[in-house]
């Protein structure tokens, strides 16, 4: 115990400094992300994609999650000059 405590009249045992409020944890990302994919998905299956804010969001998050799956769009072939052959 510090002199200054003691002057004071303060007296702090280890149990008491156990019974601080505790922090939560932060939740794992992973499981938010779960859980927000699961309630839009809930949410355009209930509504039949109603064209709300929601079904917008649903239909965003579908499309960047499927664009991988997507096809690349084919690219124009550019002719290059004829260039002359040297001799």
């Amino acid at each position: 115990m510090t002199a200054h405590a003691e002057l004071d009249g303060i007296k702090t045992t280890p149990q008491e400094a156990l019974r601080l409020p505790r922090v939560p944890e932060p939740a794992d990302e992973n499981d938010i992300l779960r859980e927000q994919l699961e309630y839009l998905i809930r949410h355009a299956a209930e509504r039949s994609l109603c064209s709300c804010s929601e079904c917008q969001r649903y239909l965003r998050v579908r499309a960047l999650l499927l664009e991988i799956f997507s096809e690349p769009e084919p690219q124009p072939v550019q002719q290059s000059a004829a260039l002359p052959i040297a001799a």
